[in-house]
């Protein structure tokens, strides 16, 4: 009776032995699960706080005549630009807006003459009011600001 109360005690105690490991290994996955959605919430949490500032690069570049050709003679400018977005996903959002950018940015180029260009201080005036002109284009339509800034990173002019 003794042998068999012993054994009895044996497997009792081998049960919550089992038990408590499967408890434990029960545990450490759900704690492991947690953890894991808790950083993927951390990293939602950062890509929501802190856009990264991306470049939206508009290809091809622009050429365009210049009004008001002095004697006759015609003159032409061409630019390369680039739009700066203080949240790289709105770069998908100037995409969809290139024909209106385009548009807008071959306007006011066309609307320049020869003088006006082709000095540092002429350029960088252009550079600006292209800026506020599509940053005020994009706000209308978009009902927030989206462009940081307008770069020339190539400009010519004859």
């Amino acid at each position: 009776m003794k042998a068999a109360s012993s054994n009895a005690v044996k497997k009792w105690a081998a049960a919550l032995l089992t038990a408590g490991i499967m408890a434990l290994s029960f545990n450490a996955a759900a704690a492991e699960e947690a953890a894991a959605e808790e950083n993927a919430g951390e990293a939602m949490d950062q890509m929501l706080k802190d856009p990264e500032i991306g470049y939206y690069v508009m290809r091809p570049d622009f050429t365009t005549n210049l009004a008001g050709s002095a004697g006759g003679r015609l003159h032409y400018i061409r630019i390369s630009v680039s739009i700066m977005v203080g949240d790289d996903r709105d770069i998908e959002l100037l995409k969809e807006k290139d024909p209106l950018i385009r548009d807008s940015i071959v306007s006011l180029l066309g609307a320049k003459d020869y003088a006006s260009v082709s000095t540092a201080e002429g350029r960088e005036l252009l550079r600006q009011s292209c800026r506020k002109h599509l940053m005020e284009l994009i706000n209308e339509r978009e009902g927030r600001d989206v462009i940081e800034d307008v770069l020339f990173t190539n400009y010519i002019y004859q």
